[in-house]
């Protein structure tokens, strides 16, 4: 009798190896594909997220450019400036500015004006110089103070006034305006007596502003004009010197856009202070319009050709108390580059700013 032979396995038996390899290299095509597709979407993912953050600190920077430059002039007399000392016995005051920088008044300067403009005094970020701003304001929380002493070290402040706490509070570092009449001068607060109610302004102080002995626009000058002082004549209030630049220093692929008041420190003077108010900011340019009473030039750059008179106001120069309009541009980049084509996302937000207390009457007599 013939052997039998045992019948071939079915379906159950398993694949064969071809059916394998087969089944292995269409998974690996779907396997890629969809990584692939989860890629791109994390990738598109990473953009829009460096895209809003970009647009976001672009946003937040601007709007506090906007909320300084609308109280810009705002208590100050009606020139739009402050004594500053000058005269025999005086030296250059200081200001702020980007680290790598020393700004001082000139020779010249006999006032600080509610709006110092520093055209490509800045750091220069590819290829391009940017600007440097500073405003001066009055604080409506601290406005013509009455004052029941004055020396030329020294005020003291009339009773009510709280130095310690709430909105009269007062630190040191801080910038105060004193006027009697048509005089006024510029000091900054070194100390602070809340018991005596009295602020002294001694000499050697960050910015410069306490000179005793300088003949002109110091405190001493201010008291020896007549009439005598009197709670009824002799004014103070508290001023804002707020100052922004972009600092590419400490770390040159992250520049941050500062925002600094009055200088930080009230006896040493420091560019390395300020507080950053927002990163990735590679450009910020300034550009004014000006009320000159003859041809009112628009967007104007404020250059050293300008201002003194070989610019935008030929045959006469463009003064920064003549500003009436800043026109703000800045620009932010991305963090890190964005693919496919490995570049940086750059946007720029631009506006105009009236400044209300240099361009309009906010007081009415009859």
């Amino acid at each position: 009798m013939a052997p039998t032979t045992a019948p071939r396995p079915g379906s159950s038996a398993g694949y064969s190896l071809i059916e394998l390899l087969i089944s292995m290299a269409l998974l690996t095509v779907i396997m890629g594909a969809t990584l692939g597709g989860l890629s791109d979407v994390m990738k598109g993912n990473d953009t829009v997220m460096m895209i809003s953050a970009t647009n976001n600190t672009l946003r937040g920077g601007m709007d506090l450019v906007i909320r300084d430059l609308l109280q810009v002039g705002s208590g100050l007399p009606a020139s739009h400036s402050i004594n500053i000392p000058s005269g025999v016995g005086s030296t250059p005051v200081r200001l702020p500015g980007p680290q790598g920088t020393s700004f001082v008044t000139t020779g010249t300067d006999f006032t600080l004006p509610a709006v110092i403009p520093r055209a490509g005094q800045g750091p220069t970020i590819d290829g391009v110089a940017t600007d440097v701003l500073s405003v001066i304001m009055a604080d409506n929380a601290f406005l013509d103070v009455a004052l029941t002493a004055v020396t030329s070290t020294s005020i003291d402040v009339a009773p009510g006034v709280n130095l310690a706490t709430g909105p009269d509070r007062v630190a040191p570092g801080q910038l105060m305006m004193i006027s009697k009449g048509s005089f006024n001068t510029l000091v900054q607060v070194t100390a602070v007596d809340t018991t005596a109610r009295r602020l002294t302004f001694a000499n050697g102080d960050s910015l410069n502003l306490n000179q005793s002995g300088a003949a002109n626009g110091s405190l001493a000058a201010l008291n020896a004009q007549v009439p005598a002082n009197t709670p009824a004549n002799t004014l103070v209030s508290r001023v804002r010197m707020i100052t922004y630049y972009i600092d590419a220093t400490i770390d040159p692929k992250r520049p941050r856009l500062i925002r600094r008041v009055n200088n930080g420190h009230e006896t040493s003077f420091d560019n390395t202070l300020g507080t950053a108010v927002a990163f990735d900011i590679k450009n910020l340019q300034f550009a004014y319009d000006i009320s000159n009473g003859t041809n009112n030039p628009g967007n104007v750059d404020m250059t050293t050709a300008d201002m003194a008179g070989g610019g935008a106001c030929t045959p006469n120069p463009c003064g920064p108390t003549q500003i009436r309009k800043v026109n703000v541009e800045v620009v932010g980049r991305s963090m890190n580059r964005l693919p496919p084509a490995n570049q940086y996302f750059e946007n720029k937000l631009k506006s105009q700013v009236s400044l209300r207390g240099m361009a309009f009457v906010d007081k009415y007599r009859s």
